[in-house]
């Protein structure tokens, strides 16, 4: 099993020993014997932990499919290398989507999980890593991490990004959104909108822009959610109308 540098495991060994979570399983054995056991005496910490605002549960992800390849990064790794970098994934960190039980927890890992990707040499565990990370993102409802790992992912993979990003938005549960973390969204999906619209594949730059006025209303924001409706006004006359002609 690869070793990781070991100022990754004192980073993920510090934010899991300060969200109150025991280290990941099979990070390193003079790490695992450094962390504080669990006995009775954290079982008050435990419990004030659980005040903390849940992680949404985890349901059936978007995954991030391959496309044909392209300038920019070689295709998905295949279904058999994934099916051994998943193995790897599991023997390094175990199950961290259990282990991190709040949602400041879950986004402490997933950040701490991108920056393992980004010294990992092996194409196909960087890319479980990365897919892991957007996961967690989901679950802790962080639109700025999964932007992150889709984009990260997108440098050294080629797949539709723009539609895992949306559908990754679109699984955030809107109604356990704070003002705050919902204008994240909001602007999280503008920038899809507007990326999808470049492209010229507005049926997702509408479904992105709606997203953005329902996050901008959760967010209480009368303006944006104004603005984003008059924008997707225009979105869906521009895809009414006939393709420039090629000159």
């Amino acid at each position: 099993m690869k070793r990781l540098p070991i100022r990754r495991l004192v980073l993920l060994g510090t934010l899991l020993v300060s969200s109150g979570l025991p280290v990941f399983v099979g990070l390193d054995h003079q790490a695992a014997r450094a962390a504080p056991p669990a006995t009775e005496d954290r079982a008050g910490e435990d419990r004030a932990g659980e005040d903390e605002e849940p992680a949404q549960p985890r349901l059936e992800r978007p995954r991030m499919q391959s496309l044909a390849p392209s300038s920019r990064g070689g295709g998905v790794p295949s279904q058999r290398a994934l099916v051994d970098a998943r193995a790897t994934f599991r023997q390094r960190y175990g199950n961290p989507a259990a282990r991190a039980r709040t949602s400041s927890a879950t986004r402490l890992v997933a950040e701490a999980l991108l920056a393992e990707a980004s010294d990992e040499s092996d194409a196909a565990v960087k890319w479980v890593i990365l897919d892991e990370a957007r996961k967690l993102a989901i679950s802790a409802g962080s639109p700025l991490i999964i932007g992150r790992a889709v984009r990260i992912a997108s440098s050294e993979f080629d797949f539709d990004a723009l539609t895992v990003e949306y559908r990754s938005l679109l699984e955030i549960p809107l109604r356990a959104l704070d003002p705050g973390r919902a204008s994240e969204l909001a602007e999280a999906a503008e920038g899809v909108a507007t990326r999808a619209e470049v492209d010229r594949t507005f049926d997702l730059a509408i479904l992105a822009q709606g997203l953005s006025i329902r996050a901008w209303q959760r967010a209480g924001n009368i303006y944006g959610a104004r603005t984003a409706t008059k924008r997707l006004e225009a979105l869906e006359r521009t895809a009414k109308a006939p393709p420039p002609r090629a000159p």
